[in-house]
């Protein structure tokens, strides 16, 4: 099995600014300004520990390697494209996914430069390419994920069809550089509306089983005994729930975002914490917590 934890879920956004506000004022979020990308994008972070949600917008329309985030939200519109596991050895995971025909980009290093002036730095790679946003218009991933058909005699043998995989990324100074990061820039100050801690992340797929069989050949993260009603898969991942869940349609129709589709945050007072969505008419009308059309994009669900 590759040791991991969830890492952060991206939530691609038109403006960030408008984004820090929603967060912080409509949803009672203690948002934190992330910085600048040299790939051309910018972020700000909101933490629940080490793992966090990144609000992610294009800074510089002229940087090609804004390109793939640009094209996403023009197709696609706001929502979280995908998300990133961290690992405390890459090299050891690559050579995981190597020795299972599982299919990666090549190792990337990346960078990030704090309002004061910081730069942290990572190492990461991408799983799946065929699936990534990064390589694929929102349209091809919306069609992907589903087993092989049988093979047509006269014909090649049909090419894998893999769902929505993460990348993966190993933080320069480990978690424990993590953790430091976090206190210096006082990441974990209350969130207002009650907000505690980040439960499970959803991910949405065409089929549930042939998902978990593909994260299994990568990772070999172990299931969880939970069916979700018949609608997906449950995946240890560290000390979240990694949910591999169907639309309603049964993979019939898969949008083309998002595919990180949800997660799920406990709160120290369920309804207080409902009580300041209400208020700023950000709930949902269930009060099963906040619809992504208020928050860009991103369902909130609240236990």
């Amino acid at each position: 099995m590759v040791p991991a934890r969830f890492d952060h879920i991206i939530v691609a956004v038109k403006d960030l600014n408008k984004a820090i506000k929603t967060y912080r004022d409509g949803l009672g979020l203690t948002v934190i300004p992330g910085g600048d990308h040299p790939s051309g994008t910018h972020n700000a972070l909101v933490h629940f520990g080490l793992s966090y949600i990144e609000l992610l917008a294009v800074k510089d329309p002229a940087n090609p390697e804004a390109r793939w985030l640009r094209e996403w939200i023009g197709t696609a519109n706001e929502n979280p494209p995908t998300f990133a596991v961290a690992v405390t050895d890459l090299d050891a995971a690559v050579s995981r996914m190597d020795a299972t025909g599982m299919p990666h980009g090549e190792v990337e290093t990346g960078a990030r430069t704090t309002p004061d002036g910081k730069t942290l730095r990572w190492r990461s790679v991408v799983v799946a390419p065929e699936s990534s946003p990064k390589t694929q218009a929102p349209a091809i991933i919306a069609a992907s994920g589903r087993p092989l058909p049988l093979p047509q005699r006269g014909k090649p043998a049909p090419k894998p069809s893999l769902p929505p995989m993460p990348f993966l990324i190993e933080w320069e100074g480990g978690d424990e550089g993590r953790r430091a990061e976090v206190e210096r820039i006082n990441a974990q100050e209350p969130h207002v509306a009650g907000w505690r801690e980040l439960l499970s992340v959803s991910v949405l797929v065409a089929d549930p089983e042939h998902a978990a069989k593909a994260y299994e050949q990568a990772f070999g993260w172990p299931r969880v005994p939970d069916s979700l009603a018949g609608r997906g898969i449950v995946m240890e991942l560290g000390d979240l729930r990694l949910e591999l869940v169907a639309p309603p349609s049964g993979g019939r129709v898969l949008p083309p975002g998002p595919r990180p589709t949800a997660i799920a945050l406990a709160a120290e007072d369920r309804n207080a914490t409902l009580d300041y969505l209400r208020e700023r008419g950000t709930a949902d009308g269930a009060g099963r917590g906040v619809t992504p059309a208020r928050a860009h994009g991103l369902r909130i669900a609240l236990p």
